[in-house]
């Protein structure tokens, strides 16, 4: 008995080989539900030409048809975008929205300003193109001719090592980009305490309820713009509950009560769980070749600091441009082989609400350090103002630090990373020097106090 799956495939195979007017569907016959399998295939073994029409043919038609046993179901799938057909470059484009005014009934200047939107603009590359290579000789496709069964099993265990291939990579290149935008620091990142008590599983969950429902509301709190120091005024987003994703480790989902998450999150839990991916980690690895061929995977990057992704599902930029099959015969050898070529694109939004849960901030360190505005400030005994500094990465985490050359007449106290506040204590006619200094860089200011 032919397995009605394999049956529809096979004669799918025939059906575009007679549109074709190939020489595969003058010898090969219809399979029916009781066709014998040596009969049908002896034209494909006994004639080269039939069987080197045959063999891609099958690949080509199974690839579309994917007929399954192991076949790796990726979890994080749900969050990939549409597909791109032309182009390399994606525009991300945002407009914030506009500024209100209290209304003036004799401003009649008004009336001819100029009211530009503020537009943001981000671009997406194209940057995965990964090829997975599979070679079938010709004494394979002869031992899987000895039955139907055997036939499927070849079929199922080719098609499905090269899929698994391309869905395992996607599944960890997704993970990735929370890695990445981790280590860099190109998203908002909150340090937690491990998930290793009730006690901290109970301050996680409040945690993250606070910023779920915070999500849903207009804020510039979530999105990296600002951080990583985009251009102009910070950008105001918002997330309705159904498009919130809530991407954790398996490790800390067996910790956490899902049914007190679920009331945290005002949901339903049969629809919070269409929300929440467990992954098994966020680790990044690569995979080398020894000297012996054996591929090694190696971590290049630990994620263990990480714990958990509460994100817009816009966050994730995954572009899919093409995932087909090209193959050729090699009369060399006589076998065919396989390419499966998947090209897409894998970024992320800085505009879309994001947040990392991590037991510790990633380290970016400054590269340089400058004040912003004049070099020196003249100021009255008893005035504070505030200062700010660019740091170059403007998203890098290592300290600032703050100092005076002389305390008794110019107090500095550190309000942020880059921020610095100036206190004119004592008159002095000297300058008094203001040093910031991040990762051995340095900056100066000199203040004058005057009565």
């Amino acid at each position: 008995m032919v397995p009605e799956g394999l049956r529809t495939s096979l004669n799918a195979i025939r059906e575009t080989a007679i549109s074709d007017n190939k020489l595969y569907a003058q010898y090969v016959e219809e399979i029916l539900p009781s066709t014998d399998i040596g009969s049908w295939a002896l034209p494909i073994l006994e004639f080269p030409k039939v069987m080197n029409e045959f063999v891609p043919a099958l690949v080509q038609q199974i690839s579309y048809v994917q007929i399954e046993k192991r076949l790796f179901k990726n979890p994080l799938a749900v969050l990939d975008g549409e597909e791109i057909p032309l182009g390399s470059i994606g525009e991300e484009i945002y407009v914030n929205p506009v500024v209100g005014r209290r209304f003036n009934v004799d401003d009649f200047a008004g009336l001819l300003a100029r009211y530009e939107a503020d537009v943001k603009v981000q671009y997406h590359q194209l940057n995965s193109d990964i090829q997975y290579p599979l070679t079938i000789t010709r004494a394979k496709i002869k031992d899987a001719f000895r039955s139907w069964d055997e036939l499927e099993n070849f079929i199922t265990a080719n098609t499905n090592a090269l899929y698994n291939g391309a869905y395992i990579d996607r599944y960890n290149m997704t993970k990735d980009l929370i890695a990445s935008a981790y280590k860099g620091n190109n998203v908002r990142v909150k340090v937690i305490s491990a998930i290793n008590s009730e006690a901290n599983a109970k301050a996680f969950i409040k945690t993250i309820r606070s910023d779920f429902l915070n999500f849903q509301t207009p804020t510039d709190k979530y999105n990296a713009w600002e951080q990583v120091g985009g251009y102009g005024n910070s950008i105001i987003t918002w997330t309705p509950k159904q498009d919130i994703v809530v991407l954790i480790r398996n490790d800390v989902l067996s910790e956490v009560n899902v049914d007190v998450l679920a009331t945290s999150f005002n949901m339903e839990k049969a629809d919070l769980l269409g929300n929440i991916i467990g992954v098994n980690d966020f680790d990044v690895y690569e995979n080398v070749k020894d000297s012996d061929g054996k591929i090694h995977r190696n971590k290049i990057f630990d994620g263990s600091n990480i714990v958990c992704m509460l994100a817009d599902r816009r966050w994730f930029k995954i572009r899919n441009v093409e995932l087909v099959m090209d193959d050729f015969y090699n009369p060399n050898n006589r076998t065919w082989q396989f390419y499966l070529n998947d090209v897409r694109g894998y970024n992320y939004s800085l505009f879309a609400n994001a947040v990392v849960y991590a037991t510790s901030l990633p380290d970016v360190k400054a590269e340089s350090i400058e004040f912003l505005g004049e070099s020196s400030l003249g100021l009255e005994k008893g005035i504070k103002v505030r200062v700010k500094v660019a740091l170059n990465p403007a998203n890098a985490t290592s300290e600032t630090t703050f100092t005076s050359s002389d305390s008794l007449y110019v107090k500095a106290t550190k309000i942020s990373n880059t921020e610095v506040e100036l206190e004119a204590i004592d008159e002095t006619s000297n300058a008094i020097t203001i040093t910031a200094t991040n990762n051995g860089k340095t900056d100066t200011i000199s203040v004058i106090v005057t009565e």
